[in-house]
């Protein structure tokens, strides 16, 4: 009985080992889907980010800052939702600027103008990947539960978080700041820069074709289903 009792142990203890095996970084991300700029938790909460532009409040007068608190406060105080305020640390995104000036090095002639240019561009990609370089970027973010996941409880959300981001917005511009609503792909370079920062800014996400991330982990369930149907 006692052999029976360890044997039954040593195949519980194989079976979790297994199941730790086969769960990956991307069972731990909060994304069980993307849509119109909107992130899906796996517990289906919809929610909607925007991005929030910044004053510098060290060259307001007095009368100008408690103009302005008393604004965000009166604004805060008329919220019916919870919504979040968060300022997150993101690599400096050069990509486009330094594209810029490759297309332009590629068509100079003169041999003096082509080596500051590649020692330009150099620079500029030594200086994207610095640790000590680093932009901050100001969101605001709230949630509605989906009680039905169907498209038509899918759209019913989409429409109520849609009424709260123009009023957001509103208020936003009330206070000097500009907000936007965030893309599919701002969302996952967004979460890769949570959990990834170093590999954020040698490798940042170029593309929303990474199933095993969009997917919640559920790449390879997927393929298998695709395979069965087909």
């Amino acid at each position: 009985m006692l052999f029976k009792k360890k044997e039954a142990q040593q195949t519980t203890s194989m079976t979790k080992q297994e199941q730790q095996a086969q769960t990956t970084i991307q069972n731990l991300i909060p994304l069980h889907d993307l849509e119109n700029g909107m992130l899906i938790t796996p517990d289906l909460r919809m929610v909607q980010c925007l991005k929030v532009s910044a004053i510098n409040l060290e060259l307001t007068s007095n009368l100008e800052l408690n103009d302005l608190f008393e604004t965000f406060e009166g604004y805060l105080i008329t919220l019916t939702y919870p919504v979040q305020f968060t300022n997150v640390s993101m690599p400096v995104d050069l990509s486009q600027y330094i594209a810029k000036k490759e297309r332009i090095y590629e068509s100079t002639i003169n041999p003096h103008k082509r080596r500051l240019l590649q020692s330009y561009i150099k620079h500029l990609k030594e200086y994207e990947i610095s640790q000590e370089i680093m932009q901050r970027q100001r969101f605001i973010i709230f949630s509605e539960q989906i009680e039905e996941d169907t498209a038509e409880g899918r759209h019913d959300v989409f429409l109520a978080l849609k009424e709260r981001r123009e009023e957001v917005i509103s208020n936003m511009v009330q206070l000097g700041l500009e907000a936007e609503p965030v893309t599919n792909l701002d969302i996952v370079r967004y979460l890769h820069t949570l959990f990834d920062y170093n590999g954020a800014q040698v490798r940042p996400i170029d593309s929303l074709e990474i199933a095993q991330i969009i997917e919640g982990g559920r790449a390879h369930e997927k393929k298998q289903a695709e395979k069965a149907n087909s």
